[in-house]
């Protein structure tokens, strides 16, 4: 049986890669496309990949005892493909760095949660469910921007978790017959 923190090791590693294909996607697409409001949970493409960046962000920081500043301070302007792409390169080597460090006992160890900024009231939450959490976000919002996609005739990036692990060597090829 796989352990937990193995588990989750892999979906980020998994939405890791995900993500790449989102940038590359974007990279094609007119500014005007990535940045219209499409009434959705973020206003534009760019605004959901950085709303996923930003709350990855945020949750690790917090979770790790070796807290990373941001590379840059927040211009409030809105960002473009090669920012988010060159925050997704800082921001990858710190997850990762974070995932690498722990043990299965930490996913237990909680962070306080203060009200506001998203809280309606104080708590203490494991890490455990703030990973969890990441992955069910990435998943909701990786989702919403195929949909916008889809409605705009791009095809999506979809890299699913099989084709993954097929790439990653865990799901071996059949030998011929």
């Amino acid at each position: 049986m796989v352990a937990e923190l193995e588990t989750l090791q892999r979906w980020f590693t998994y939405l890791s890669v995900a993500r790449r294909g989102y940038f590359d996607t974007f990279a094609k697409l007119p500014t005007a496309e990535l940045s219209r409001d499409r009434g959705a949970s973020y206003p534009s493409l760019l605004d959901i990949l950085a709303h996923s960046q930003g709350a990855l962000y945020f949750w690790i920081r917090n979770c790790s005892p070796e807290a990373f500043p941001p590379p840059e301070p927040d211009t409030g302007e809105p960002p473009t493909v090669a920012q988010l792409k060159e925050f997704e390169t800082y921001l990858q080597v710190h997850v990762q760095r974070f995932m690498v460090g722990l043990h299965e006992a930490d996913l237990g160890r909680t962070i306080a949660r203060p009200e506001g900024h998203g809280s309606d009231h104080d708590c203490s939450i494991p890490i455990r469910e703030v990973l969890w959490h990441l992955v069910e976000e990435e998943l909701q919002h990786l989702g919403e921007c195929n949909a916008l996609l889809w409605q705009i005739d791009v095809d999506a990036p979809v890299y699913d978790w099989i084709r993954w692990a097929h790439d990653a060597g865990r799901i071996q090829d059949r030998p011929p017959k």
